[in-house]
């Protein structure tokens, strides 16, 4: 079983418009990777729907600079299994 900042990073990867490596904890999603406001809605969505988490909210959502808030974020939304 995979954990969620593995699952996080790979999808991430897997979206990243700017591909030049491979993004870790500390990654900038606009800075680093590339994300665009579109794209970070699209990751969005796809994190909600990856992790079976609620619709997030955008002001969370707003604070989420890097791969490693992400990760935060989900790790403190996701129900426990």
């Amino acid at each position: 079983m995979t954990d969620v900042r593995t699952e996080v990073l790979e999808l991430v990867a897997a979206m990243a418009p700017d591909t030049a490596g491979e993004p870790d904890l500390g990654s900038a999603l606009i800075g680093d990777l590339g994300f665009t406001s579109l794209r970070l809605l699209e990751l969005s969505i796809a994190v909600e729907r990856a992790f079976e988490l609620p619709q997030l909210d955008q002001e969370l959502l707003a604070g989420v600079a890097t791969v490693g808030d992400l990760v935060k974020l989900v790790e403190a939304h996701k129900e426990p299994t």
